[in-house]
């Protein structure tokens, strides 16, 4: 009986102990694979403020289209995301499929501080490369952790995009795992909710309805909290929700929301 007793006490230490060793393996799902840039893409390289140099894809788009800055979830890499980058790019935008550290075979560990800094380095090199173009920051699951750091507080971009978003990574962990003490054990919040005020532009929200990763509260959460905030919940638990809706509606949303940061 003791023993059986030890045993049960013993499992919220053991799984406070795999959490906090192991998150980066529950949060960050590089892919490895080196970019290969499909057709009508090229692949260029960066310098980050701490050295790293990283490859990532562009496409150019038409004169005076807004320039959409593309950050992807903590699965694959830029290369998967190229099928949407082609429909935007399509419709005139230059898109540029921005790739973090450990991913796409980039040098680097994945991490909140780290991603926020590739962040940083991409968008400097978009607006050098693109100049004079409105910028759409466009944030995909985990990239929505990404998109609303790097647009917090900024007054010179045209438009976010927000696809399957999440309101932090500690309320999906407290949510998950509600008998362990999360918050002091995460090293990547990633907290959007609370920088959704701070966001000058124009926020756009698309999510699942029956989405069993990033929950349908969260995203109405995170479109309440913006000073401009538009929602398009579509039906069925598709993740990420644009593309792999079926319907149609939500890329059609978000490309009427791009035309509307087109200047006139």
């Amino acid at each position: 009986m003791l023993t059986a007793i030890a045993i049960v006490a013993a499992i919220p230490l053991l799984l406070t102990g795999a959490l906090w060793a192991g998150q980066e393996r529950l949060i960050f799902l590089p892919d490895p694979r080196p970019l290969i840039a499909p057709e009508g893409w090229r692949r260029e390289v960066l310098r980050t403020d701490d050295g790293l140099e990283l490859g990532f894809l562009v496409a150019p788009g038409r004169q005076g289209m807004p320039v959409v800055l593309h950050f992807h979830g903590n699965g694959g890499n830029a290369g998967d995301r190229s099928g949407l980058g082609t429909v935007l790019n399509t419709a005139g935008h230059g898109v540029v499929l921005a790739e973090y550290r450990g991913y796409g075979g980039n040098p680097g560990r994945p991490g909140e501080e780290a991603f926020a800094r590739d962040a940083q380095a991409m968008l400097a090199w978009t607006r050098q490369r693109f100049p004079g173009a409105p910028t759409v920051l466009w944030g995909e699951s985990l990239g929505t952790g990404v998109v609303t750091r790097l647009a917090e507080g900024r007054s010179d971009i045209a438009a976010v995009v927000l696809e399957s978003p999440f309101t932090s990574v500690a309320d999906l962990a407290r949510e998950t795992y509600p008998f362990l003490p999360t918050g002091l054990l995460l090293r990547h919040p990633f907290e959007s909710l609370s920088r959704m005020p701070r966001i000058a532009a124009p926020v756009l929200v698309v999510a699942s309805e029956a989405d069993r990763i990033t929950p349908a509260a969260h995203a109405r959460r995170m479109a309440e909290a913006a000073r401009d905030g538009r929602l398009v919940m579509l039906p069925g638990p598709a993740h990420p929700a644009v593309l792999n809706g079926g319907t149609g509606e939500g890329l059609r949303a978000a490309l009427e929301f791009l035309r509307g940061a087109t200047p006139r």
